[in-house]
């Protein structure tokens, strides 16, 4: 198998280019399967691909450290799985069709991916990840909802673990190297990258069969908070032609430890007024396994009132408290490990050392994420562009979509890395080397390094400071309504017209300025779906319409799609969603003219 390109010359449109040619541009690096992002989700995908085919070269780049980065190495403590029950894909699907944003979810896939998912905290501890086990080692989650959804618990330092497995199969690992766009064939076709490194801000050029963005979404600016993501990959991805899904559903919501702004795990049914009252007895009549807009809306109304400040009795904690937040189990079978605990507790220590002690009946408070997370994939996790895939939670809206729910972003990861190198291996196997373009080497590399030193005084955090003004209004980024859109439309007009602007002067301002811009992107796309989608509907990531409070069945079981069109403007367009294929339909759904009942639940669950 011929696994390096002939590098002694090939030809752009104008003119025959040389390696010494490409190396004026920057360093060059090649690889059968470049994944861009090496969290858990690019390192499984490199494994599982690498498993498939060991003759396969395959690269990691990562703007971090490979092994100690990515959003696991906090989020670690739990992990879910599909039950190995005889109805378990059945019986989960169902359940995340209606449990959190109802029935946006392409079920085909999930179909799929629950398939997948059945085996994730198995696949974890082949590749050396510490997981909850019983006496005889074997991996064992306990039950989240009977018979259709367990979770297990995962060590922290996840990441670390599965970097060793990596080095032990060949997989190569290159630390500290920031990508901002991709390379593209003369059809079209994803064929590397191109970015910087982040010490010296060197240019560096990745030629490749396949490409994994395997690169998080966007997560914005957020005070106090661990995850940061900035959308550079969605940014590089939407450029070349991948398609957003679902991005309205972009809003992340929870509440947090005041003092911390760290989220009190399934505290959210035992919040109180300053008399005591249970602000979920008092407006919702029943207990919630998420935050609901419904409880945002009930703590908003409460301080409003004055009744503020809102508190959590943790002293009487609730089922889901035990469930979700509880650690009262033996270590070796408890979804949360010390090295999870220990990093909570030095959170909690320095909270006590700087500003008091959180107590056992601490305020609470919001907290708010702006989180795009909306490439669509196949079930193969390939994008709609040729040689580009996409695992990890870039995806989550995009595909099957079901957003972060309690203890599945670790799942995800997992679950999407595997059916990614499962898809991406073969495909790379017998691809051929497509030739680079000199011209677009040379001109992205322009765009990227364009803002530094330019002769001007402005900076990313201006950007920044006025997106962070959302987390604090919550019409803006959970209760929304057209009023309030049209006003971060002119925020984002403003913001457009800084980018231009500004200017950097080291490898870490630099970033921040493709940053900013790829930020921007995804704000407007959040707002522009958000527009279109005149309904309410979802929970963990609620759109949430004030002018428009209702789900609306009849008019919208649509999933609103995003591309860059021909003109380089942001195109949205609605696509029918196929419930006439689908097992979970809505009360009263009656097939569009033009389809029949094409659902047969011996086939869809073969």
């Amino acid at each position: 198998m011929n696994t390096v390109p002939d590098l002694s010359h090939w030809t752009t449109n104008k003119e025959e280019v040389t390696v010494a040619d490409i190396k004026d541009y920057g360093e060059l690096f090649t690889a059968d399967i470049l994944v861009v992002g090496g969290g858990m989700s690019g390192l499984v995908t490199a494994i599982r691909a690498k498993e498939n085919n060991p003759e396969l070269d395959i690269l990691v780049i990562d703007k971090g450290i490979i092994g100690w980065n990515g959003q696991a190495t906090k989020a670690g403590n739990g992990i879910r799985s599909t039950s190995k029950h005889p109805d378990g894909i059945k019986n989960a699907l169902k359940y995340l069709v209606h449990a959190h944003t109802p029935y946006m979810n392409d079920q085909e896939f999930l179909k799929v991916y629950l398939e997948y998912h059945r085996d994730n905290i198995d696949y974890m501890k082949h590749c050396g990840v510490i997981t909850s086990c019983d006496e005889e080692n074997k991996a064992t989650p306990l039950t989240f909802i009977p018979d259709a959804l367990d979770i297990g618990g995962v060590s922290i330092n996840v990441c670390a673990q599965l970097r060793q497995m990596a080095l032990k199969l060949g997989i190569r690992l290159l630390s500290r190297v920031n990508i901002f766009e991709l390379l593209t064939s003369k059809n079209g076709k994803v064929i590397g990258a191109i970015g910087f490194d982040c010490d010296h801000m060197r240019c560096k050029i990745f030629h490749a069969k396949a490409v994994a963005m395997a690169t998080q979404g966007c997560h914005f600016k957020k005070i106090g908070l661990e995850f940061m993501g900035y959308g550079t990959g969605v940014g590089a991805m939407y450029r070349v032609g991948a398609v957003m899904r679902n991005v309205e559903f972009s809003t992340q919501v929870d509440v947090v430890f005041k003092k911390t702004n760290t989220p009190i795990y399934g505290g959210f049914n035992m919040i109180c007024n300053k008399d005591g009252l249970n602000l979920t007895d008092e407006y919702i009549g029943h207990k919630e396994w998420e935050v609901t807009p419904a409880l945002v809306d009930a703590m908003v109304k409460e301080v409003k009132k004055g009744n503020g400040p809102l508190w959590v009795d943790l002293e009487k904690p609730d089922e889901v408290r035990v469930m979700i937040g509880g650690t009262d189990m033996d270590e070796s079978t408890q979804r949360m490990f010390r090295d999870k605990l220990a990093w909570e507790e030095l959170v909690f220590c320095k909270t006590a050392k700087n500003i008091g002690e959180v107590g056992t009946k601490p305020e609470t408070t919001i907290k708010t994420v702006l989180q795009v997370e909306p490439i669509k994939v196949d079930t193969g996790i390939k994008t709609d562009v040729e040689g580009l895939w996409a695992p990890g939670k870039v995806t989550t809206q995009g595909n099957a979509y079901f957003g972060w729910t309690r203890g599945d972003g670790l799942g995800n990861a997992s679950t999407t890395g595997m059916m990614a190198g499962d898809s991406i291996a073969p495909y790379a196997a017998s691809a051929d080397w497509d030739e680079l373009d000199l011209d677009q080497i040379k001109v992205l590399k322009e765009k990227i390094y364009a803002p530094l030193n330019r002769p001007t005084n402005h900076h990313p955090k201006e950007i920044y400071d006025m997106i962070e003004r959302y987390i604090f209004d919550v019409k803006k980024s959970i209760l929304k309504s057209s009023e309030e859109i049209k006003k971060i439309y002119k925020d984002i007009e403003v913001m457009k017209e800084l980018v231009p602007q500004l200017t950097a002067d080291d490898p870490h301002t630099l970033a921040k300025c493709l940053e900013a811009a790829d930020t921007i992107l995804c704000l407007e796309m959040i707002m522009k779906s958000a527009e279109m989608r005149t309904e309410t509907r979802g929970i963990m990531y609620p759109h949430y319409r004030s002018d428009y409070p209702e789900t609306d069945n009849k008019n919208w079981l649509k999933w609103i799609n995003i591309r860059q069109g021909k003109d380089g403007e942001m195109e949205l367009f609605t696509e029918e969603i196929p419930m006439w294929r689908y097992p979970e339909r809505p009360e009263g759904y009656e097939i569009p003219e033009g389809h029949v009942d094409e659902y047969d639940e011996e086939k869809f669950f073969a």
